[in-house]
């Protein structure tokens, strides 16, 4: 009898439950108006300082661009993403048997945190950094220098999905055989493929394919 008066009634079950529903929103859109106001970066480097606390003279070891999109064949076809999170982190998409990173099925790899000094003990430390600088201009239609093989390919492509009213939304630009956006259709994943069993022969594609009007805004 002592534990029943201690349960709550279904009413107040009820306002816990709902309570908890808002808090998960509030905290879920708190998350995404947070990314919506975060500085856009159209890049991040790993710095490698001759002191303990990230300062003084670097060189950099690696720079990851965001909202870039890596192609592999080998050991399967998959491709890689980079993507800002946040004014402070930057993370890492795995599409498997996908080239262009394109759908809903890019698994979370890891996310890599900028302005955060690591002493490796030596004397030296590391720290990503954000790289600013002007915006650039986005490329025109069509302005890939030497299209290639792959590239003529993906243009037939486009020629014959324009004769089935389904013309293409990407175009060529100077590049190396990615895609610089995720919606490129059939022509794009082609393209991609195409380029991605090339460069096993050690030939190189020379654009990329992408929307030219999906231009990177750098602060």
């Amino acid at each position: 009898f002592g534990s029943s008066r201690l349960r709550p009634s279904f009413s107040v079950q009820l306002v816990l439950h709902h309570s908890r529903s808002m808090m998960k929103w509030a905290v879920v859109m708190a998350m995404g108006i947070a990314r919506l106001m975060a500085t856009k970066y159209s890049a991040a480097e790993l710095r490698e300082y001759g002191s303990a606390d990230c300062t003084g003279d670097f060189k950099v070891l690696n720079q990851d661009l965001m909202d870039e999109c890596t192609p592999y064949l080998i050991p399967a076809p998959a491709s890689l993403k980079v993507e800002q999170l946040n004014d402070t982190a930057y993370a890492t998409y795995h599409y498997q048997g996908i080239q262009d990173c394109s759908g809903p099925d890019g698994k979370f790899q890891r996310a890599w945190f900028v302005e955060q000094c690591e002493d490796q003990g030596d004397g030296t430390s590391l720290k990503r950094a954000w790289v600013t600088g002007p915006a650039p201009s986005p490329p025109s239609p069509g302005s890939c220098m030497v299209p290639g093989d792959c590239g003529r390919a993906y243009q037939a492509c486009c020629l014959g999905s324009h004769v089935k009213g389904e013309p293409c939304n990407c175009h060529l630009a100077n590049g190396t055989g990615e895609a610089t956006s995720t919606d490129c259709g059939t022509c794009g994943k082609a393209f991609v493929a195409c380029c991605s069993a090339f460069s096993l022969t050690g030939h190189e594609c020379t654009c990329n394919v992408g929307d030219s009007s999906a231009a990177t805004l750098v602060i």
